[in-house]
């Protein structure tokens, strides 16, 4: 028989036993399905992952102090140990084409804000003028905090759209109104400059109680009582640069100040490298989490074995006649081999399928379409054909060496 004949010979024999075919199948199923919707979802995390982090701006670089020693003297931090501003002015200059800003941030620690019976919490967080944009905050009303405002001092507050509509009635213009404030150093009074859209929370992100408040940087290093330093400050790079090695030059640069420094140096990432070994890991996971399902195709691939026996057991008179009549034994072991890839096959198919809505229901619990790729479907496929000739051999072996006087006489 030629390849076609195999082919529709097997369908045959698997709609003549519908029940058994299906159950046989079930193990490819499942394994096909496992894999499919696991590389789905790990793709969906993956993208959500990225889409998170890349909101703070891939051109991102992390600058902070970096204990020598791994933490010898921990956190203690003194003020000859912080970035100064005079480091921060100089870097600026120097590299003044590759900054298009730089973020620098100091907690004033948390608040209330009382309105009648209501209360709103807010986390207080000292800003400069370059943070907007480095942090990709939206304005919807007013300004952002100036260079003017740190240089003076001043006690403003750009607030959030959820704080203005707890605070101030929807006819209300929120700019200009002054906001007094609960906080561990007494209470203050700011004037409002400023709206800024809250960001949307994700499955990774989720959105505080507290809704933040920014202050001019200055303000709140002096409400804090804190040294004119930073621990840590964050560069927005040029478009078009290559982010990994400006981030190696930024290192390199302000490590200079700290040659002498028995405790800390400065360390820098860009936010595309973090990236990067964000998706190494994930695939890695997702790879791993793969591997394991796919143990449950050698349960199928099994199956497949355990019900080829029994059906070279059933039809051992059908191989005596063909062996009788002159068929040799690769016909009879190819008859057997298509018949395995055919169940493993179909079996793959509905894996896919399977595979397919359990990704996509993963994918919207994750807020991310998920479809499975076409590199997982090939694989899937090829995998599923392999495990039809790897356990489908045995079986159409044993039917091919069968003696056919022997076959002839088995009742």
């Amino acid at each position: 028989m030629n390849l076609l004949e195999n082919i529709s010979l097997a369908i045959n024999g698997l709609f003549a036993n519908k029940m058994r075919a299906l159950l046989t199948m079930l193990g490819i199923i499942i394994g096909i399905g496992s894999v499919i919707a696991i590389t789905s979802v790990g793709n969906a995390m993956t993208t959500s992952v990225n889409d998170a982090l890349a909101d703070f701006g891939i051109t991102n670089i992390s600058v902070y102090l970096s204990s020598k020693d791994g933490g010898g003297r921990g956190s203690a931090v003194t003020k000859d140990d912080l970035i100064s501003n005079e480091m921060i002015e100089k870097y600026q200059k120097k590299y003044a084409d590759k900054i298009t800003a730089i973020s620098l941030e100091a907690s004033a620690g948390t608040g209330k804000i009382k309105n009648g019976h209501k209360t709103t919490d807010i986390s207080m967080s000292g800003v400069n003028e370059g943070s907007a944009l480095v942090n990709n905050v939206t304005l919807l009303k007013g300004r952002f905090i100036s260079e003017k405002d740190e240089q003076r001092v001043k006690k403003v507050a750009v607030v959030s759209e959820r704080l203005v509509s707890e605070l101030f009635a929807a006819s209300d213009n929120p700019l200009g109104k002054e906001i007094k404030v609960e906080t561990n150093y007494g209470y203050q009074t700011y004037t409002v400059i400023g709206v800024y859209k809250e960001a949307a929370s994700s499955m990774f992100m989720r959105q505080d109680t507290r809704t933040t408040f920014y202050i001019p940087v200055t303000t709140a290093k002096e409400l804090a009582g804190s040294d004119d330093g930073y621990q840590s400050l964050t560069v927005m790079a040029a478009r078009g640069i290559d982010y990994t090695q400006f981030a190696d030059d930024t290192q390199n640069y302000f490590n200079t100040f700290y040659t002498k420094n028995k405790f800390f140096q400065c360390f820098a990432m860009s936010l595309e490298s973090q990236i990067s070994e964000m998706n190494t890991m994930m695939g890695t996971l997702t790879l791993a989490i793969s591997i394991i399902a796919a143990i449950s195709l050698l349960v199928g691939g099994i199956g497949v074995m355990n019900i080829m026996l029994v059906s070279v057991t059933e039809r051992t008179r059908e191989i005596g006649v063909r062996k009788a009549l002159g068929a040799p034994d690769s016909a009879i072991r190819t008859q057997f081999i298509v018949e395995s890839m055919i169940i493993c096959f179909i079996g793959g198919i509905f894996g896919i399928i399977l595979g397919g809505i359990l990704g996509y229901v993963g994918g919207m619990l994750l807020k991310q379409t998920a479809y499975p790729t076409l590199s997982s479907i090939a694989v899937a496929v090829g995998f599923s054909m392999a495990i039809g000739i790897f356990f489908g051999y045995y079986p159409a072996n044993k039917a091919a060496k069968l003696d056919p006087i022997e076959a002839l006489r088995y009742e």
